[in-house]
């Protein structure tokens, strides 16, 4: 019994550092544990083996204390030397290979980057990115914000995580003075820096990612758990080209128990014209738009694209220009489908309200980002803003955009917004985003028209409604397209979609339409409308029509005998879409490497239908020296002008749509509308 008793205490001995190690939660590695192994089999012979097998081992061993100290203390100074040795190591990684150094001069003055270009061979991207830096901005957060630092910490090795950086934002106490103290902050390799006043997420943000030291920076939300292996991806694609952002797939947190919750992941999005996104899923790793916090990119890319604006204050918008700038400087945004960390959602558990601060406007951070990068589209935005007075220069409502200006000329000028909508054609063209033409729906034996009762953009709840009213193609809300995609052939398109805004069609409830937030890949079932070359408002074997007191309903088709006959009027082509083929025009070499056919960027020439009896064409020609192109858009570039009709007092292009002025208090803007005989289609000739 005493030599069992012994035996134990004298193998326990050899486990004293190893025991301690994982007591503090410092990394043991297989050399600490082989040593104590060795150490175990030696003290076994020495304690616990039979005489006549040991007996030699007994008389060196067993019987010598002072032996059994110095064999101890031997082997505690080799593990101790060892854990320190490779502290260091984690401490201190190796650097990186980088393509190439950023002069931070260059980053100051907006120089341009030596070497950068936009297209370069995927060999010249290729690094070895070695350690993370995942940055934390965190306001009020306290509880969830201990338990995402240690989730963070107990799932990404300690060789690879170089430290968490938590970015205070005025939270009074401080963090530091509640839950992330001291002892929190040296058991996982935790820094704190603080904001003394709320900044608000993007300057967190931008804070956290300039004072980052890894080789790759990784931002999350201050409530979330990364799951088992989440870094992988991160170091795998990153590492195959340093301008790659990296987005992991996100899940749902359990707040009660900080596991991942049994949910559908989320990750891709994409940019509506408003200047918002929404979630979408499609086939393939790449993604056009990321929703926000959480994601990755190297430090090298960082800096080239200077990481955050420093003028967008609070949250919103931030996502979009991050996106837009990777996207059209020369990178790109993938999915890391088995990168999973689970996020902690808005809901109505008042734990999970925010109790920061509010700052800032998120209308006026998506305004930035929409006036920085969409170029010639941002035409658009009046569809949907009333905000637009000093649109353009420094005393603009959105502020200055010369650090947008900075980083184009620091990164080569960057390619036109209409690049990225080619890119993602799958969504813009194959979904009806650009649509060919929008038109109002009439239903026949009332003459009335479908009218979408919400406002344009995005609906606050998800859902609205359409009824019948009198027809006015003034008014926007009366125009659809045809909108997501066909899954069965890949093409456009499947169903309706209010024009400006989210909504599809997706049936009939209460004696009105219903709309539903418009699904892009086409897979929901339920938004299978079209209108039939017979006239029927039709999905599957139902038709859309209306009773006797102009309420709508939908039934079997074949049970109508009359009401339910729809005809396409008003049809025109939007101004999006006017935009986007004077740009393919304007960049054919650009569009051409996307896959473009040659057809569609050739010169505009004369259409067959002016040399018809009767009919006469001429160019447009403005004071500017300018002329107007097919799209109603000014052009320097003769070969790009357009042909129109010159009436008595209107201008109709080939269409049969009329020039209007657009804009009642800026007569030098133009665009092709529904002729109506306004005052803003009336024109002088002058001799």
């Amino acid at each position: 019994g005493v030599m069992s008793l012994g035996c134990f205490f004298r193998v326990a001995l050899s486990w004293v550092v190893p025991g301690i190690a994982v007591l503090s939660d410092v990394p043991c590695d297989g050399i600490i544990v082989a040593l104590s192994v060795l150490s175990s089999v030696v003290h076994f012979l020495a304690a616990c083996g039979s005489p006549s097998i040991v007996k030699g081992n007994k008389l060196r061993l067993g019987r010598s204390s002072r032996i059994v100290v110095l064999h101890l203390a031997g082997l505690y100074l080799a593990q101790c030397w060892w854990l320190f040795f490779r502290r260091v190591q984690v401490e201190f990684p190796p650097a990186p290979v980088l393509p190439r150094a950023v002069s931070a001069l260059d980053l100051e003055h907006g120089r341009s980057v030596e070497g950068f270009s936009l297209d370069v061979s995927p060999d010249k991207l290729r690094w070895s990115p070695l350690t993370i830096s995942v940055v934390l901005p965190c306001a009020e957060e306290r509880e969830f914000a201990l338990k995402t630092v240690k989730s963070v910490y107990e799932n990404t090795p300690a060789e690879i995580l170089l430290e968490i950086v938590v970015v205070d934002d005025g939270s009074e106490p401080p963090l530091s003075a509640t839950h992330l103290g001291v002892d929190v902050q040296a058991k996982y390799r935790l820094r704190v820096l603080r904001h003394n006043a709320t900044v608000g997420l993007i300057g967190a943000k931008k804070t956290g990612g300039d004072a980052a030291r890894g080789d790759i920076l990784v931002f999350f939300d201050c409530h979330v758990a990364p799951q088992r292996h989440w870094y992988k991806s991160f170091l795998k694609l990153i590492g195959e080209n340093y301008r790659r952002m990296v987005v992991p797939s996100i899940t749902s947190l359990d707040i009660d128990t900080w596991t991942q919750a049994r949910s559908a992941p989320v990750g891709k999005c994409y940019l509506t014209w408003d200047a918002d996104f929404k979630w979408f899923h499609s086939d393939g790793p790449f993604m056009p738009v990321i929703s926000g916090g959480l994601l990755g990119l190297s430090r090298q890319w960082w800096w080239e694209t200077g990481g955050y604006d420093r003028e967008m204050l609070g949250w919103g918008g931030e996502n979009l220009d991050q996106s837009l700038r990777v996207w059209l400087c020369g990178g790109e945004i993938m999915l890391a489908a088995d990168s999973q960390v689970a996020h902690m959602w808005r809901t109505g558990d008042r734990r999970t309200s925010s109790h920061y601060k509010h700052v800032g406007n998120t209308q006026r951070n998506r305004a930035r980002a929409a006036y920085a990068w969409f170029g010639p589209f941002t035409a658009k935005l009046k569809h949907f803003w009333t905000r637009m007075k000093d649109e353009e220069g420094p005393n603009a409502w959105y502020g200055s955009m010369t650090e947008f200006d900075q980083v184009k000329q620091r990164l080569q000028g960057c390619r036109p917004f209409s690049w990225f909508l080619r890119r993602f054609r799958d969504v813009y063209e194959d979904a009806g985003l650009l649509p060919s033409e929008i038109f109002m729906l009439r239903e026949e034996s009332s003459g009335q028209c479908l009218r979408y009762k919400g406002l344009a953009g995005t609906s606050g709840s998800g859902k609205g409604s359409a009824t019948l009213a009198p027809c006015d193609t003034h008014n926007d809300r009366f125009f659809w397209h045809r909108a997501n995609r066909d899954a069965s052939a890949n093409v456009c398109c499947s169903g309706l979609r209010a024009w400006n805004t989210d909504q599809c069609l997706v049936g009939v409830k209460d004696g009105a339409a219903s709309t539903g937030v418009c699904d892009v890949s086409g897979k929901t079932r339920g938004q299978h409308f079209a209108l039939e070359k017979g006239g029927q408002l039709k999905r599957g074997v139902h038709c859309m029509g209306k009773t006797d007191v102009n309420h709508l309903i939908e039934s079997l088709c074949l049970g109508w005998s009359v009401g339910a006959q729809w005809t396409k009027l008003a049809s025109t082509i939007p101004l999006e879409t006017r935009i986007y083929r004077r740009s393919q025009r304007h960049y054919p070499q650009l569009f051409g490497d996307l896959g473009i056919q040659p057809e569609a960027h050739a010169k505009l020439q004369v259409p067959p239908s002016c040399g018809e009896a009767g009919r006469s064409c001429s160019m447009v020609s403005l004071n500017t020296g300018e002329c107007l192109d097919d799209g109603a858009w000014p052009s320097s570039d003769k070969d790009l002008c357009g042909f129109f009709e010159i009436h008595e007092e209107t201008i109709m292009d080939m269409d049969g749509l009329c020039l209007d002025t657009a804009s009642d208090d800026d007569p030098g803007t133009w665009e092709l509308h529904v002729c109506n005989s306004g005052e803003s289609q009336h024109f002088e000739r002058l001799e």
